[in-house]
This record gives structure tokens, sequence and C-alpha cells, in this order.
């Protein structure tokens, strides 16, 4: 069975936040039947959390579950 599953970057533009601690990575709760549902659901999530500091962006990625 395949799945898609979409991973966020996530950078705040701050002059107070270390290096370190300007980017993180997650991997989205929600899991995909299709590449085009991955890819809405990206489009979504960037309107709800637009902020003008804040840039993020994503990758989906196909897996086939019944091999894992």
């Amino acid at each position: 069975m395949m799945k898609y599953f979409m991973l966020i970057w996530m950078c705040i533009n701050d002059q107070t936040i270390s290096l370190d601690r300007t980017c993180v990575e997650e991997q989205f709760k929600y899991t995909f039947d299709s590449l085009i549902e991955c890819r809405e659901a990206a489009k979504d999530l960037y309107s709800s959390i637009a902020t003008p500091d804040l840039h993020m962006t994503s990758f989906c990625v196909s897996k086939d579950l019944t091999t894992l």
C-alpha cells in the first residue's frame, strides 16, 4: 500500500535566536493517499501559518508500507 508523507521545514527570521534553533524539521502528523492530497495539505498549511518572519517549505515523499 503506497502512502505519502509530508516533511516540513520551518525557519524563523529572528536575530535574537541562535542559529542552531532557527529551523526545525517535522513530519506532518497525517498520511495521504495521493501526491495531490499531500500538496493541497501543504498549501493549506502555508496559508494557515502565514507570518512574515516564518519561512516554510515542505516535501511530499511516497513510501510503500507493505515493504516496511
